[in-house]
């Protein structure tokens, strides 16, 4: 049977293939990475530190102004964009799932939200 840090890297691995992602990181909070499939040129542990950084400022200004939920972050740029989305896990923790798409990639979204269901499904176990 496959470990978790085996099973998540495997679906990152899909996210990469299927959406045509460029990296894909799952990180806790603090931009602690959990689980990582990263192309060259990629350093997971600034993308993780980044995606959170990003989210939590994000998840901030949310909160101020009173927004509800958050359901992603995303920013545009020149040569690609960064998806950010986030679970929480059963303790109400949240595990960031941070996407590098490069530039001129199309339907990537329902590929993303597909890999964090599976992320979650995965963390779920070991939170029982």
């Amino acid at each position: 049977m496959p470990s978790t840090l085996d099973s998540l890297t495997d679906i990152l691995e899909e996210l990469n293939k299927t959406g045509r992602v460029s990296a894909s990181i799952v990180a806790d909070e603090e931009g602690f990475v959990i689980a990582s499939a990263v192309g060259h040129g990629v350093d997971e542990k600034v993308a993780a530190v980044m995606g959170s950084i990003v989210f939590n400022n994000a998840d901030r200004a949310r909160d101020e102004l009173k927004l509800g939920l958050m359901r992603d972050i995303t920013i545009r740029c020149e040569q690609g964009s960064l998806v950010c989305k986030s679970v929480l896990l059963e303790d109400g923790r949240p595990v960031v799932l941070a996407a590098l798409v490069p530039r001129n990639t199309r339907f990537y979204i329902r590929q993303v939200n597909n890999t964090l269901r599976k992320i979650r499904d995965v963390l779920r176990e070991l939170e029982v």
